[in-house]
């Protein structure tokens, strides 16, 4: 008889190497050097929180605003999302600003 060898080492996708090693790497202490964010002020975390959610807002609000602007005040609830692209498609002015936001957002 003979003796089949089974290798069990499991090839992990880009994707999950990406989501095991930065933990791995903060515990066993690397990460940015110092020298890079030595030259950053120091800020209250309860600021950087608040201004991170506004970061990941604005774009939002600023594509909001635009369909407010562009419709002339007058929103289609019944699809909103169809309407905007109605608006992206044809409105000259405020379309393109409208697609990068959505792109951002």
């Amino acid at each position: 008889s003979s003796v089949q060898v089974v290798d069990f080492a499991i090839a992990l996708p880009p994707t999950a190497a990406m989501s095991v090693l930065p933990p791995i790497v903060g515990a066993l202490g690397g990460g940015i050097p110092s020298a890079m964010y030595g030259l950053l002020p120091a800020i209250n975390p309860y600021k950087a929180l608040l201004g991170s959610v506004f970061l990941y807002n604005s774009a939002h609000m600023v594509k909001l605003t635009l369909h407010l602007t562009a419709s002339k005040g007058v929103l289609n609830n019944d699809n909103p999302r169809a309407h905007a692209d109605q608006i992206i498609a044809s409105d000259k002015k405020y379309g393109p600003i409208m697609a990068r936001c959505n792109a951002a957002h």
